[in-house]
């Protein structure tokens, strides 16, 4: 049916359709534009500083006593330790 009846559009119209198809594109999409590099580097921004973030505290992790602080000696005298319960 489109092959019978159909018409191929003027080229002038095509090319028309075309430009205002590329002005409305987003240009944080349009990979090379101002935008998208800006959009990029804000990316790579946030991704270094969660690196940064995440190698600081897993280095605190790594300070820490992983059993956590040291009993005072006069409270561990104090502890029951009788199982015979």
């Amino acid at each position: 049916m489109i092959s019978k009846d159909g018409v191929e559009p003027a080229l002038e119209v095509v090319k028309e359709v075309d430009k205002r198809l590329r002005i409305c594109k987003n240009p944080e999409k349009v990979k090379g534009s101002k935008a998208w590099l800006k959009r990029q580097k804000e990316a790579e921004e946030a991704a270094r500083e969660k690196r940064i973030r995440k190698a600081e505290e897993a280095r605190k992790a790594m300070e820490e006593d992983p059993f956590g602080p040291k009993l005072d000696e006069n409270i561990v005298d104090k502890i029951d330790d009788d199982d015979d319960d």
